[in-house]
């Protein structure tokens, strides 16, 4: 050590290269999706990757898991093993199902929580914490309103979108709306993929 000071990036450059990659090449190309862009935002407490088109042939649960070979777009990744960074000579893609793994171990060797993974249908998110995220569920249940705690214990892992909850809870849109606000301000819930019907909500605990 010779005392100079050095950055650090708040999150594992390897984690970031490998969602950026993967949301690029496992985007939809479909011509509803022709004018939407992948997004990539850096918040105060969390980065966050969103492609649209949702996940191909797997499941957020077994995500790391299992070995999918299959891709959306078959041709752009066949390209994309080809194609090297100039600044390091690295592939844009090493081998197909080495991403998630590959951003799991990264993140844990740098001590930040795991990602999490929302898979709305027509939009995939992923999102990196800064640090490990909200208070335990038997602490805040008890404070929140009975349409709060509704909303509450009904969003998942997976997300939920209004209308999802709407259908689940028998609520109304205005009220399921007003609970999420409650709720986001109290950090206990995520909003993730913008604004609109395709806008999708999680727990912090999940």
């Amino acid at each position: 050590m010779d005392g100079s000071v050095r950055d650090r990036p708040i999150y594992p450059l390897v984690a970031f290269r490998e969602l950026v990659a993967n949301a690029l090449i496992h985007r939809d190309l479909d011509h509803w999706s022709a004018g939407l862009a992948v997004e990539v935002r850096l918040l105060r407490d969390r980065l966050v990757v969103a492609n649209p088109g949702g996940l191909y042939g797997i499941t957020v649960d077994r995500l790391g898991r299992d070995a999918v070979t299959s891709a959306r777009n078959a041709r752009l990744v066949a390209i994309c093993q080809h194609v090297r960074s100039p600044q390091t000579g690295a592939r844009v893609i090493e081998a197909l199902a080495s991403g998630i793994p590959t951003v799991t171990e990264a993140l844990a060797d740098q001590g930040l929580p795991p990602a999490h993974y929302v898979d709305s249908g027509i939009r995939f998110t992923v999102v990196l914490h800064q640090f490990a995220t909200a208070p335990p569920v038997a602490t805040a249940e008890p404070t929140l309103g009975a349409t709060e705690r509704r909303v509450y214990q009904a969003l998942t892992r997976q997300g939920r979108t209004v209308s999802d909850l709407t259908e689940e809870l028998g609520l109304s849109a205005p009220n399921i709306r007003k609970a999420l606000r409650n709720l986001r301000g109290r950090g206990l819930i995520l909003q993730l993929g913008g604004r609109g019907k395709a806008t999708t909500y999680q727990r912090t605990d999940s």
